[in-house]
């Protein structure tokens, strides 16, 4: 049987196996998310500890992940992604325990959070360039978009998930769920034995030698600084929606772990249903037309959370808001991949996630603090304003086109 194009890449055993042990630890993510931002609600003396859940979420990648793209153009991504799994489930459980026994607190959450993201901020360049492994480089494309595809079907199910498991057993199980949810990918990585025709791209010099090295490829790549630039940007207002999602659903809406759930299912619901339109939208449209249709998607989003406070209009605006930050998100993410040299491929995509990372927890800091002395319609109000000012600033700003460029020759 024919796939069709974006499927191409299952027909690779090893990708499939891989891929689908992955889409199970990505509903542990969710998953997870939803129990740590729910707990906290419960325990924090004020709202902006809220939004600093999504801050301790982010500030691992922004410490590890280029050290983390190193590794990955230096050993064997395999052995990466094992030990990083192997520390999020140690640390899910560790979480999981300090609930069930009563001795968990604001700050111990926010650290046991940290820590446990700073597993994931190790696997992503790792993760990546498996993939880049696996598969030739015609497929590279699909590959991205499958995997955001992954990463959505669990969005759409995973918090809902969350949502039923801490209504009917406490915030506790979301943490061990995460843990189980971990273990077939555990054991994929287990098996796996790497052929030795994968080689390790980058071993020259100390691993600041390399990160210098990896910066400066960023940096001489137009579309790759267009893209991390853009990304930072938009990520940075954007950050209000997701940092002050779980405030919504208990204080404003008057709900409950459940709406939460419902709400985040929502906007991967919609990311999944964009999903299957980005490669014909990319090519008929362009990147640039395209990243900014993504962005007004988007940006109806936050500016509804604070204005519609009915479910039946929100959640359909919610799934809008999904769609339009998954196709900016892997817009981005193929635009780097494509346009970087592959030795420095580890590299070029941890500066991706640090873009991505650093725009979610300044923004996150930020947004907790506007809703703190202000109010949370106030954050997210000015977070869609500054949205929107971004699209005109960054024509401005930003002078390269978004299009995949010939990377320039690897320095010896």
């Amino acid at each position: 049987m024919t796939l069709p194009p974006l499927l191409s890449p299952l027909r690779n055993d090893l990708y499939r196996a891989v891929w689908c042990a992955m889409l199970l630890s990505y509903f542990g993510v969710w998953i997870q998310s939803v129990g740590a931002a729910w707990l906290m609600t419960t325990i924090a003396p004020t709202v902006d500890f809220v939004a600093w859940v999504q801050a301790a979420n982010a500030i691992p990648p922004i410490l590890f992940t280029v050290f983390g793209g190193v590794l990955a153009d230096r050993f064997d991504q395999r052995l990466i992604l094992l030990f990083s799994q192997i520390a999020i489930l140690s640390m899910a459980l560790t979480i999981g325990a300090f609930d069930y026994f009563g001795i968990i607190t604001p700050w111990l959450l926010l650290m046991l959070t940290f820590a446990l993201d700073s597993g994931s901020a190790i696997r992503y360049p790792a993760y990546q360039a498996t993939v880049n492994n696996l598969l030739p480089r015609e497929d590279i494309p699909n590959a991205l978009v499958l995997s955001s595809i992954g990463w959505n079907i669990a969005r759409s199910a995973g918090p809902a998930l969350g949502g039923l498991l801490i209504a009917g057993f406490g915030a506790q199980s979301a943490f061990i769920a995460n843990a189980l949810f971990n273990l077939p990918i555990i054991a994929v990585l287990f098996r796996w034995r790497r052929r030795a025709g994968i080689q390790k791209l980058s071993q020259k010099g100390s691993i600041m030698a390399e990160i210098r090295g990896g910066l400066s490829h960023v940096h001489a790549t137009p579309a790759i600084r267009a893209a991390l630039l853009r990304c930072f940007i938009f990520t940075l207002f954007a950050s209000a929606l997701w940092s002050l999602l779980p405030l919504v659903a208990k204080h404003v809406t008057g709900g409950g772990p459940s709406l939460y759930g419902i709400m985040l299912g929502a906007l991967g619901v919609g990311a999944l249903i964009g999903a299957p339109a980005l490669t014909w939208a990319r090519r008929t449209f362009g990147l640039r037309k395209l990243c900014g249709f993504s962005a007004l998607c988007f940006a109806g989003s936050p500016v509804a959370l604070a204005l519609v406070h009915s479910q039946t209009i929100l959640l359909p605006i919610l799934a809008i808001g999904g769609m339009g930050w998954m196709m900016l998100m892997s817009t981005f993410n193929v635009v780097v991949q494509m346009a970087a040299d592959r030795a420095y491929l580890g590299r070029a995509v941890s500066a991706y996630y640090v873009a991505i990372f650093s725009g979610l927890a300044l923004g996150s800091w930020l947004w907790g603090h506007v809703a703190q002395h202000a109010s949370i319609e106030a954050g997210l109000i000015a977070s869609t304003a500054g949205i929107l000012a971004s699209l005109i600033l960054y024509r401005r700003a930003v002078g390269e086109i978004l299009e995949p460029a010939k990377p320039p020759a690897a320095a010896e």
